[in-house]
């Protein structure tokens, strides 16, 4: 018994180790390629699943991460075609499309499929470069800008190189860093600013000459409407004067009631805002408060101790209404005997 559990033991032992050399696994994120005494097939083994080979050396596996891959390109400087230094560094995103071929080229891994890949990069990164202006990558104007548009001629001049020579297929490529030397920096924004400068005074000088032409404009615009407001002005005084000159020849009638209404109004405009006067009512104009300074207007038509020398410009009957006096004929003298 103990003879046969031992031979069991040793029959599931190497029908263990014969699956394991004779049987691989290709996961869902690897390729393989068998290779047969060392020559690879013409086909990659894509699916994932449990495959079957002859035990090595007969025939061997080789496996890859089908996986995007990123490569960092080192920082180094560069000169662009009107003979400005750029400091950059890029990002390269890629993956085995074809693992065969790959693997032909690179038959000691991907260690050395990258290193090519990396020297192509910084071949057609240089000549991409050196083909554009300095103000394509820096500029104060953004439509001058054109980062992108550099960064997809690059992608395509590598991706076109190595995909058909080396299996590698570039999914992305960018810009991962951008600057300038310390040597041009001050010398480069220098110029910019004297650039932007010299646009300033453009727009300054345009600005101002805009300014003038509305001054101008404005004040032509202003000559004409006071022209107008004088010849209406004149024409509405001339009215005036002509309805004034017919309220004279009615005053010159009334003289009396013309010099009470001008005491009047001189009262009103004296009294138009708070204030408190100590006044003498024999005084005029202020007599018209008392009883015997009105009558005395009444009668004579003119102010007790006041000398009139002519006449002032009459206001409206209303107006001795709207200053809150009542006027009253004086009383006749009793008849004497």
């Amino acid at each position: 018994m103990k003879n046969l559990g031992t031979i069991f033991a040793a029959v599931f032992l190497a029908v263990v180790l014969a699956l394991y050399m004779c049987t691989f696994q290709v996961r869902f994120t690897e390729v393989a390629i068998k290779k047969t005494w060392g020559k690879p097939a013409p086909e990659a083994i894509t699916e994932p699943g449990l495959y079957f080979k002859w035990p090595a050396p007969i025939q061997t596996v080789v496996r890859y991460d089908q996986r995007v891959r990123m490569m960092e390109d080192r920082t180094e400087e560069t000169r662009t075609v009107d003979g400005k230094n750029l400091v950059l560094s890029t990002f390269t995103l890629w993956r085995i499309s074809d693992p065969s071929l790959f693997h032909t080229n690179f038959p000691a891994g991907v260690e050395d499929g990258e290193r090519k890949l990396r020297t192509t990069v910084i071949t057609h990164k240089h000549t991409v470069i050196g083909r554009r202006g300095f103000d394509e990558f820096i500029s104060t104007d953004p439509s001058a800008r054109k980062l992108r548009d550099i960064e997809s001629a690059i992608q395509s001049a590598v991706a076109k190189d190595v995909r058909a020579e080396y299996g590698i297929e570039v999914v992305g490529f960018g810009i991962k860093k951008l600057g300038l030397p310390q040597s041009v920096t001050t010398s480069i924004f220098d110029s910019m600013k004297s650039h932007e400068q010299a646009k300033a005074t453009k727009y300054l000088a345009e600005g101002d000459a805009s300014a003038a032409d509305i001054v101008a404009g404005a004040q032509a615009t202003k000559e004409r409407i006071l022209a107008a407001a004088r010849r209406k002005a004149a024409q509405i005084e001339t009215e005036a004067q002509a309805e004034v000159s017919g309220y004279y020849k009615e005053f010159e009638k009334h003289p009396e009631l013309r010099i009470f209404l001008d005491t009047r109004r001189t009262v009103a405009e004296a009294l138009r805002q708070r204030t408190t006067l100590i006044l003498d009512t024999e005084q005029a104009p202020w007599n018209v408060f008392t009883e015997e300074g009105r009558a005395g207007y009444l009668r004579t038509g003119r102010a007790p101790g006041v000398r009139y020398d002519g006449a002032r410009n009459p206001q409206d009957d209303d107006w001795a209404d709207d200053a809150g006096f009542k006027l009253e004929e004086p009383k006749a003298s009793p008849p004497r005997d």
